[in-house]
């Protein structure tokens, strides 16, 4: 699985980050593990550690965003990689009805394909 984070240059400011969160800033700071006055402080300097920004980024809707593309991504491949591997079950079940039919008489293991 790819690493979703973004690089620390590639995320929103911290301004967006907190006004795209529905919940208090009490919440926010008990959620992040930081008083109430040390989030206010990252929020009037406009800078908070990585960690901070991280978390917010995951909460806010880029944040989902990213995640639901990546599940929607891997639901996809897996949807495509189960097609593939029913194309060769239907390919491999027609080599074997054609081995069972080339000489005009069953196949010694028949037996064991009639009873799938």
């Amino acid at each position: 699985m790819p690493f979703l984070a973004p690089s620390f240059a590639r995320l929103p400011p911290l301004a967006f980050l907190l006004a795209d969160q529905m919940e208090s800033r009490k919440n926010i700071a008990h959620h992040l593990g930081v008083s109430l006055r040390t989030l206010q402080r990252y929020q009037a300097s406009g800078n908070a550690p990585r960690a901070v920004y991280l978390a917010l980024w995951f909460e806010s809707r880029w944040g989902m965003a990213a995640l639901h593309a990546q599940a929607f991504n891997e639901a996809q491949h897996a949807r495509a990689w189960v097609a593939s591997l029913e194309r060769e079950c239907e390919r491999l079940r027609g080599v074997i009805r054609a081995l069972e039919n080339a000489q005009g008489q069953a196949a010694a293991n028949s037996a064991v394909f009639n009873a799938f």
